[in-house]
């Protein structure tokens, strides 16, 4: 799933950072603040599984509640019929 070039939510997906086996993470533009953030994006026939599902969602806010300078700070997360999108801290490198 290729998605560079396209906005999703507010979301404008600009290169591709890294992929594998599971997904991809995007380096995009967050069009409402205007910052620069990395988006994990979790391929659909893994975000589709209702077991997956609930995994994500649970990391999602464990992770939100972490507060460490070694831990990369979540912006935002959800699920769709194109997969699971996970936004956070750009970090270059």
């Amino acid at each position: 799933m290729d998605l560079i070039g396209q906005t999703i939510k507010h979301y404008e997906f600009r290169h591709l950072v890294a992929s594998g086996g599971h997904g991809a993470i995007y380096e995009a533009m967050d069009t409402r603040l205007k910052r620069i953030v990395a988006i994990k994006t979790t391929l659909p026939e893994y975000a589709n599984n209702p077991e997956f599902q609930q995994r994500f969602e649970t990391e999602s806010h464990l992770v939100t509640r972490l507060e460490n300078p070694h831990i990369v700070p979540i912006y935002h997360y959800w699920q769709d019929e194109m997969g699971a999108f996970l936004v956070m801290r750009y970090i270059k490198g």
